[in-house]
């Protein structure tokens, strides 16, 4: 949405609550075990509205790691809670992604 103007208060309503749900539905496609940790760190690099999104927010969502063990693992790997998506590197997700599984 970058460099995009609004004319009107409801097309912001409207640009937002898209943003809102992309991201709803990226979260729920981790959790359903759809996104490899390769793929969601493609798929983040290649859509803005995610880039910002809360890095717990994934790590919560992977499958089989829970509210828990995602801050834990973020804690092992050095990451706050709040970082943004984008400041996750490859083998950071990779890490996230197998962390229940090793």
């Amino acid at each position: 949405m970058k460099g995009t103007s609004f004319s009107t208060l409801q097309e912001v309503e409207v640009a937002v609550a898209e943003v809102l749900q992309a991201r709803e539905e990226f979260v729920r496609a981790v959790a359903r075990g759809e996104m490899s940790a390769a793929l969601v760190s493609e798929f983040i690099l290649n859509q803005p509205h995610l880039q910002a999104l809360y890095v717990v927010k994934v790590a919560e969502s992977v499958p089989g790691m829970g509210k828990v063990s995602a801050r834990r693992t973020l804690d092992e790997l050095g990451i706050n809670y709040l970082s943004p998506c984008l400041s996750i590197t490859g083998e950071q997700w990779k890490t996230l992604f197998t962390g229940t599984q090793q």
